[in-house]
């Protein structure tokens, strides 16, 4: 029993687990109706697990992670494909009470986790 708890606290670091693993919807009045269901939907959820962000028909591998001293966040690069082509360039998460920021380039999409409403 000692064993099987041990394993099961150890599970999210050796499956690889990132610190914003989850799903998100967009943290704005229009977006109130997502589901949190329909992974990469519009209307859906948002997810990251591991290194994969998922959004609405965009996915991005996320590579090279840098924590941010003393804020609780991690730049990483990203090449990202979608509807509209691959692009890449650097992404950085920061955590907030609800859910993450997601910066890019001029600027920052606020995503609320699923859980939180």
């Amino acid at each position: 029993m000692r064993h099987a708890l041990i394993l099961a606290l150890l599970w999210p670091v050796a499956a690889g687990a990132g610190p914003f693993d989850g799903l998100y919807r967009p943290n704005y009045d229009w977006a109130l109706a997502w589901d949190c269901k329909s992974i990469g939907q519009d209307g859906g959820a948002l997810a990251i697990e591991d290194q994969t962000m998922r959004a609405v028909e965009n996915t991005c591998d996320l590579t090279e992670p840098v924590e941010i001293r003393d804020m609780e966040a991690v730049l990483y690069d990203a090449s990202c494909t979608g509807e509209g082509g691959a692009s890449e360039g650097r992404i950085m998460l920061m955590a907030h009470e609800f859910g993450i920021y997601v910066i890019r380039d001029g600027f920052v999409l606020d995503w609320i986790a699923c859980e939180a409403g």
